[in-house]
Formats: C-alpha cells, structure tokens, sequence
C-alpha cells in the first residue's frame, strides 16, 4: 500500500486522465482548427519511442518526490553524526583581551614608616658603638664595630628603598583557555543512537516508497496508453470493416437484394464506428499528454508495447503471499520502524532516572601576572556527575506521554496488516474474476471472428 501522499497524487492523476478522456473530443476539434492536435505536446518530424524501462528510467531522473526523498536520507545521516557526538569527547578554545580604566593597582609599605625603620637602627647602631668604646676587650670591641657598622648599612637601605606599586588590574589583561571534555556515562545517548539510526532507516524505506509510486503512476500511464494505441487500431479495423459492409449493402441494395433501411442501417454503423475512432484518437492524445507530464515530456513521441506480467502461481498457498506481503511491503516496514522508535522513546524517557558522568580538563593561560597571581599558566581536571531527583513531574509525564505513543503504533501496525490481508484477498478475487472475464472475451472474439468468416464466404 502506497503512503497517503502517494494516494492524494495518483487521484490527482486519476481525475486528469479522466478530464482528458472527457475533452478528448474538443482536442481533435481544436487539432482541425490548426493547433498540434497533441495535447500540449510539441510536434516532432520523427518521434523518438520510449520503452516501458526508458520511462521508467526519465521518471526516476526527473521526479522532485525522489530528488527531496534522497536529500532526506542526508539529512538522516547527519542526524546521525549528531548522535554519535553524545558518545565523543568535546575540545574548545577561547580567548579574551580586557583592557580596564583606570589601572588598579596597591602599593605595600609606607616611605614614613620606612624612615622609622632607618631611624631605629641608627638609633642601635649608636648605643652599640658607645657599648664598644667602653669594653676593654679587642675582639669583642672589634664585634660591636661591626654590627653597629651593618646596622647603618641597614638603615642606609631602608632610606634608599623606593616602594613600587602592585598592579592588581592591568589596564591590558588578556588570557586563554582550553577545555576538553568527555562524557563518561550517559543512559540517554543510547536510545538516542538508536533512534537517529531508525530515522536512517525511515527515509530509505521513504526512498523506496516514493520511487514505488512514481514507478507505479508510470506504469499506469504507460499501459493506457499501449491499451489506447491497440483501441485506436482495432476502431480503425472496425471502420474499414463497416465501410465494406455499407458498400456491400448499397450494392445488393441496387441489385434488389436489401431494402433501404439495411442499407441505413449499414451507414449508421459505419458512423459509429468512425465516432468511436475520433474518441478512441482523443483518449490517445490525453493518455500520452499525461504520460507526457509524468515524464516531464515536451515533445511528441511514441510508446512500444509492454511485456506482459505474468499472473501469480496458482500454487503457492495464500498463507504464503501474505507472508511475501508483510515481509516486502514497504509501508508496513516503515510502521514498524515507527513502532521500535516510539519504543526507544519509552525507554528513553525511563532512562531520565539515571546519572550521568563525564571528565572535564582545563588549561588556562593569562598575561595578569603582576598581582596575586605569579604562574601564567593553570590547569585543572575534574569529574562532574549530576543524578536527577525531581524535575517537577516532567519524567513521568514522558514516561506517560511515550507509553500512549507506543500503544497507537501497535494499534497502527495492527491495522495496517489487517489492511494487507484484506486487500490480498481481494486483489486475488479480482485476478481470479479477470481471469475469467477474459475466456469470455475470447470466446467472443472468436465467435466474431467465425460471424466474420461466414459472412465474407456468403457475400462473395
């Protein structure tokens, strides 16, 4: 079963073939007053021929369903990119530059306080000099000389000392860093992947269904108008055929062998006749104008006939087509894939309950060395975990919310297969009922074909 879009475009489809058929005759009025008598389509000096497989080929080129459906399956693989990254580390660098006014900075010391500092120990500095003069002993004369002598030293420093100031904002600051970081544990993730590979999945199968419908619309197309071209000849054989049997009829007519109501008679079939090939050439214009617009056609051209489709083996068991269909129908493996996602958002959103664990890595660099900080280069590693205690009901409402969406695609799902079934039943009641109309046809046709025979053998 095709997909709903699908459905919508082939009605569309079914309701222009059916205006076409129905202005088929306006069509060949319209060619006698001097238009291509086409359809639309461009006159050409030599047709070129399409094959059931060329069309299908210039259908599957040029379909804007098919072109958006492949950049689709793009936009799935980088769905899919985006998934993996919850699984790979993350590496980030970043820069600033600051400039502050006016400069901040502190000075440590006070030039009067320094001065006391000196005063003090000059002020030592003379007691031990006195102390020396009045000891007796050399060396230890020698001694106090030579403290007393450094404690001057000293104080000449401190009054030569020029206090600087500390800068603890730079009018110029600029720094750096570098992050890494890589997520450890992460329940989440999962269903997440999984996901991001069904979406893959989804529009692939999408792919193959769009391309079934174009190629089915084409098919369609295309045996109609194999269909109006073999109606066009059989109208054609028919208005030969009729013309003979009025001339016939007017002949035994003079000869005094029919009246002139068979001979009537004879004329309004040959009338019919040649109204059914008008209406049999109309439905052959509009059925190639519409193949025409499916193919993105301008131009005139010509179709061979299509091979036949064999029927279905009558021996293989019904239980066995239906397990063909729901092994290979396109739409119920999409249902499915919709049911496994809704699955994976379930377990998802129970999957909220769990921690998460990542390792974060830090570098820094900063040209603000001049305050409290001396290294310019910093680094830190750390683990990070966060455990979700309650987040005002929103889990369970996911929880609620998924299991809801999984119920209504098994719901889905299960209708969809009944769907199957019931449209193989009738699609083999169909077969087995045009099986039959056709015996009928040919038992007709032979029987018109003997009429035929018997009637050329009577009038000759």
């Amino acid at each position: 079963m095709i997909c709903s879009t699908s459905l919508r475009s082939l009605s569309l489809f079914a309701f222009a073939w059916a205006a076409a058929a129905a202005a088929a005759p306006a069509l060949a009025q319209a060619g006698a007053s001097g238009t291509t008598g086409l359809a639309g389509l461009r006159p050409v000096a030599a047709p070129r021929v399409i094959t059931l497989d060329g069309a299908f080929h210039i259908a599957a080129e040029r379909s804007i369903d098919l072109r958006v459906a492949r950049a689709r399956i793009e936009e799935s693989d980088a769905n899919i990119m985006r998934a993996w990254s919850a699984f790979l580390p993350r590496v980030s660098i970043g820069a600033d530059y600051t400039y502050s006014f006016p400069e901040q900075s502190v000075l440590l010391g006070d030039p009067a306080q320094l001065e006391q500092q000196a005063l003090l120990f000059d002020s030592i500095a003379n007691i031990t000099e006195g102390g020396a003069a009045q000891n007796p002993d050399p060396v230890a004369q020698r001694a106090a000389l030579e403290q007393a002598a450094t404690l001057r030293a000293t104080a000449k420093q401190l009054r030569a000392t020029e206090l600087e100031p500390i800068i603890i904002q730079p009018a110029h600051a600029g720094s750096g860093q570098v992050q890494f970081s890589l997520p450890l544990f992460n329940a989440r993730a999962f269903p997440g992947l999984g996901n991001a590979y069904g979406a893959g999945e989804i529009a692939r199968l999408s792919l193959l269904q769009a391309k079934s419908a174009v190629l089915w619309g084409v098919a369609r197309s295309y045996h109609q108008l194999a269909a109006s071209k073999q109606l066009v000849n059989t109208t054609r054989e028919q208005v030969d055929s009729t013309s003979r049997h009025l001339t016939t009829s007017r002949q035994r007519f003079e000869l005094g062998y029919e009246t002139q109501l068979s001979v009537d008679r004879a004329t309004i079939e040959m009338k019919r006749a040649e109204q059914q090939q008008r209406q049999a050439a109309g439905s052959l214009r509009a059925a190639k104008a519409s193949l025409g617009g499916l193919l993105g056609l301008v131009e005139d051209y010509d179709v061979e006939m299509p091979p036949s489709v064999a029927a279905p083996d009558a021996t293989v068991s019904f239980d066995q087509l239906l397990q063909r269909a729901r092994d290979n129908r396109v739409d119920l493996r999409l249902q499915k894939e919709l049911l496994t996602i809704s699955d994976r958002g379930r377990q998802d959103a129970w999957l909220r309950f769990m921690p998460s664990l990542q390792l974060v890595a830090l570098g820094r660099y900063t040209t603000n060395v001049g305050g409290l900080t001396t290294q310019p280069f910093t680094g830190s590693v750390g683990l990070q975990a966060s455990l979700p205690i309650f987040d005002g009901g929103q889990t369970l409402a996911a929880i609620k919310e998924s299991n809801a969406k999984v119920s209504q695609e098994v719901l889905r799902t299960m209708q969809l297969e009944d769907t199957i079934e019931r449209e193989l039943r009738g699609t083999l009641d169909d077969i087995v009922l045009k099986r039959d109309n056709e015996m009928t046809v040919r038992e007709v046709a032979d029987l018109a074909r003997k009429t035929a025979e018997n009637a050329e053998t009577l009038y000759t």
